[in-house]
């Protein structure tokens, strides 16, 4: 073969390659990603464990967000939730007080449930509270 047919091939196979890129691309963009928002009180099972947030709190101290969560005994409460706030994520501090989810709060057997307090620093505006496990994401918002 010579090397001028070589050339042709070659910038006629990057062609191709650069038009299904930009197919993909244009395939990409236009996908929509939605995360459905759960009202106060509806129970989400994420995972193999269930969640519900009953209410969000704001006062001087922080955000209270009241949440009971059952499905897998020994895991620790706070790890997986999240307040959205001001455009940033917040982590649940392990403030401990009456009826606070702390840093050894656990979920009891796998029938039962655990019901506590979630703490969040003060934010203007709050957008969702979220809880992420196995992969999946459910929010909550007010």
């Amino acid at each position: 073969m010579k090397t001028r047919n070589l050339i042709i091939l070659s910038i006629g196979c990057g062609l191709i390659i650069l038009l299904a890129g930009g197919l993909k691309l244009f395939q990409v963009a236009t996908d929509r990603a939605e995360v459905p928002v759960n009202a106060l009180g509806t129970s989400a099972t994420i995972g193999d464990m269930t969640a519900t947030v009953f209410a969000m709190n704001e006062s001087e101290q922080g955000i209270s967000v009241a949440i009971e969560m059952s499905g897998v005994a020994g895991e620790l409460v706070i790890d997986g939730w999240r307040l959205l706030g001001d455009g940033k994520v917040f982590e649940p501090s392990a403030a401990v007080f009456d009826g606070a989810c702390d840093a050894t709060t656990e979920v009891p057997d796998a029938q039962a449930s655990v019901q506590c307090f979630l703490r969040f620093s003060s934010v203007a505006a709050v957008q969702a509270v979220a809880y992420t496990r196995a992969g999946e994401q459910r929010q909550w918002a007010p």
